[in-house]
């Protein structure tokens, strides 16, 4: 194990980049030492406010720094594969916001590069980190829901929901072609095979825009935040919700709805697993209980408790009942094996082994399974999630 701290650096000063910042330092294995941003004066203000050493818009400078082990990409979309290879080139282990590419076969391009060079290379696939998703994927390994049938699944916000809202996301060139699937039925799709097991073969997808006309700021707006008073009318080329059914391998069926523009919902994301034995359900907005459901036997509330398997997974003391985690410590939690595993000299994962942190590979599927959904909204059919 190495005798010192590792040193990180955030590339991307908007909305998720600070929780990037935070999640490594409680961490434990890495300090962050340096923020890299657009525009020099707003990412020095932004350093400053979290504590960070440097604050700096020259990447070029930063990815040449020698002491910097760790780079992570949380700029806008179309920009992850660019920034990520040219960190990967330069020696740097990384971690990707999703999606890491515009396509799947850039997205793999990005994983045979990461081999290449050795690297570790993650995901933020953040919805892994909860215990409760763990215990999850726990029970349904031991076969305690038994065959799996069914897969509910919802992602709900309301950020979007009037044209006055506004953020990268919504322009294709910066976002991507699939906005509300990319961005949250992303998360769902991984979560949910990383908790079933189970692989999405096949999808048949309906995507709606039901705001074509929005207002742009001028002096533009970051996530979760509207713009100022002075606008430019802009036409959207991206969805605001989308309604997919999927078929997994091993035969069981899904249906999931996914949504920026539902009123009240800020950060709605369900999970239910209907076996021949129980079901089995999980909302982000609760995140410290599972709900097991039964024909016969009682159906039970499963509160978060001290457990053994998550401490081994993961390295970080789960908290005693009553004390709750969020999405905070979800994060912390998903950095924290592939930060130990760099600090204790671990090889990186070949491609197509499974690792204790979601890789490139993980997230070439999610960009795959994007591509699936756009094609099958075009064509009206079922279309093949795209294997690697």
């Amino acid at each position: 194990m190495t005798d010192r701290l590792l040193r990180s650096a955030v590339v991307g000063a908007g909305f998720v980049g600070p929780h990037h910042v935070d999640a490594v330092r409680r961490g434990g294995y890495a300090a962050v030492v340096a923020l890299a941003g657009s525009d020099q004066a707003r990412t020095e203000a932004r350093a400053r406010q979290l504590g960070v050493a440097v604050g700096t818009a020259d990447l070029g400078a930063l990815l040449a720094d020698a002491s910097i082990d760790v780079i992570h990409v949380c700029t806008p979309n179309a920009t992850h594969m660019e920034i990520a290879s040219r960190a990967l080139e330069a020696g740097k282990h990384v971690v990707v916001e999703k999606p890491v590419a515009p396509t799947a076969g850039e997205a793999r391009e990005l994983a045979h590069l990461a081999a290449e060079r050795g690297r570790h290379a993650a995901v933020a696939f953040t919805y892994r980190g909860y215990p409760m998703i763990r215990r999850a994927r726990e029970l349904v390994t031991r076969g305690e829901i038994g065959e799996i049938r069914l897969v509910l699944g919802s992602y709900l916000q309301d950020w979007l929901l009037e044209a006055a809202d506004y953020n990268w996301r919504l322009e294709s060139s910066l976002g991507g072609a699939s906005r509300a699937v990319a961005d949250i039925g992303s998360h769902w799709f991984d979560t949910t095979e990383f908790v079933t097991g189970r692989r999405i073969e096949s999808v048949l997808a309906d995507l709606s825009t039901f705001i074509p006309l929005r207002q742009r700021p001028k002096g533009g707006a970051t996530t979760f935040q509207a713009g100022g008073a002075d606008t430019e009318t802009v036409h959207i080329d991206t969805e605001d919700a989308a309604g997919m059914l999927v078929r997994f391998d091993g035969g069981a069926r899904g249906v999931c709805l996914v949504s920026q523009v539902s009123p009240g919902r800020k950060n709605d994301f369900r999970l239910e697993l209907s076996g021949s034995r129980r079901s089995l359900a999980w909302a982000q907005e609760e995140p410290n209980t599972l709900w097991l459901g039964a024909r016969s036997d009682r159906s039970a509330v499963i509160p978060r408790e001290p457990w053994e398997g998550a401490e081994a997974e993961l390295g970080t003391p789960s908290l005693p009942p009553g004390h709750p985690e969020g999405w905070s410590e979800a994060l912390r939690d998903l950095f924290r094996p592939f930060y130990r595993a760099i600090a204790e000299g671990e090889a990186p994962p070949s491609p197509g082994e499974s690792a204790v942190y979601p890789t490139l590979d993980d997230g070439t599927r999610a960009v795959a399974f994007v591509e699936a959904v756009l094609q099958s909204a075009r064509e009206g059919r079922w279309t093949p999630v795209e294997q690697h």
